[in-house]
């Protein structure tokens, strides 16, 4: 009792396509695959063949490493730093807090919430971060942060009721 190429493509996120390919036999599967696809299909855990009640996907949505990475930017952690503590290039970490991809690996999002909570009860010089980086960051992060965190609905202001239409007493 397995998954079938739709389940695992349901779960990582990844065409049915890609995933029918890539169970191909050696010599007729692709000779490179995206690193990101590969990420994807290993995140998905062993017990998820048993356990069809709990799917845990390969690829995650970005809004919540996109929060995180922001509320890190406005306490002053450079992303340069933040980038080399999780592994990844400053632009990766650039495009998902800008939400320009809508989906980020299991593993880095896991990465990125653990580096979050580390660094959250910390202050960016304990980390032998320069002051004058920290304010940068900070400063860029709050100029980014309307552009970058979701837009709340504005409450509604009540309309002004003309007087014509006010009752008389």
């Amino acid at each position: 009792m397995g998954l079938s190429a739709a389940d695992i493509a349901e779960i990582s996120g990844i065409a049915v396509t890609l995933v029918r390919r890539l169970l191909r036999p050696a010599g007729e599967r692709p000779a490179v695959i995206h690193r990101v696809t590969s990420e994807a299909i290993l995140g998905i855990p062993f017990t998820t063949a048993f356990k069809r009640d709990r799917l845990l996907p390969g690829l995650v949505g970005v809004e919540r490493a996109a929060t995180s990475l922001q509320d890190l930017a406005e306490q002053g952690w450079p992303t340069s730093f933040l980038a080399a503590r999780l592994e990844t290039t400053p632009h990766t970490l650039a495009a998902i807090r800008g939400r320009e991809r809508r989906r980020l690996a299991l593993a880095l999002d896991r990465k990125i919430h653990r580096l979050a909570a580390l660094l959250v009860a910390s202050e960016p010089a304990d980390h032998g971060i320069a002051e004058h980086r920290s304010r940068r960051a900070r400063t860029a992060a709050l100029q980014r942060a309307p552009l970058v965190r979701p837009q709340a609905p504005e409450a509604r202001q009540p309309e002004e009721v003309p007087d014509q239409l006010v009752p008389q007493r």
